[in-house]
């Protein structure tokens, strides 16, 4: 595991469900748990018991849990070794859980998820062509190339406010587009 300091806000953002420190969180400790169960369980039981290492580990930090922000690494392993001696999968079979697991990232698509979002590009291609060519490219820029609205207002040759506009008439007309293309399928 690479190095990195938790602190008493790192913690806080847990709490909060922070989109951001969710994924850092899960990203950190996905691989190193994983690998402890895999030592003691079978390799489809361990995959499976991750997000239940997980889900205690969230329902304990928003307890209060730990004590020592800087200890975290050491604490989630703990929960680790827990959920594995308490049988979690049968205890746990009719409790329920206040913890939203659409908050954890999947970490491997699968194919119709994939098929989905092909599926979403396309029709997004589609509509795109729809707009006018000074909408597409306000939408081009801020939304796919990711530019500042400062360099895309720059590139377009106009204002920041004119910028603000224009994506909010080319917004406009692409949910009307999209709202047709829906339509017609």
């Amino acid at each position: 595991m690479t190095d990195f300091t938790f602190d008493a806000d790192y913690l806080v953002r847990l709490r909060d469900r922070e989109p951001g420190t969710i994924s850092h969180f899960c990203d950190f400790f996905y691989i190193p748990v994983r690998n402890s169960l895999r030592h003691r369980v079978s390799r489809e039981l361990a995959d499976d018991l991750v997000q239940d290492v997980f889900v205690a580990t969230f329902t304990r930090i928003d307890a209060g849990e730990p004590n020592d922000p800087a200890k975290l690494p050491g604490y989630v392993f703990g929960v680790c070794r827990n959920v594995l001696l308490q049988g979690c999968r049968k205890a746990r079979k009719h409790q329920a859980v206040d913890i939203d697991l659409s908050l954890f990232p999947d970490l491997e698509d699968r194919a119709d998820v994939r098929l989905i979002r092909q599926l979403d590009a396309r029709v997004v291609q589609k509509v795109m062509q729809r707009l006018s060519v000074r909408y597409r490219d306000a939408i081009n820029r801020v939304f796919f190339l990711h530019q500042d609205r400062d360099a895309a207002a720059k590139a377009m040759n106009v204002s920041r406010g004119n910028l603000r506009v224009i994506l909010c008439h080319a917004m406009k007309r692409f949910r009307i587009e999209w709202d047709i293309y829906q339509q017609g399928i």
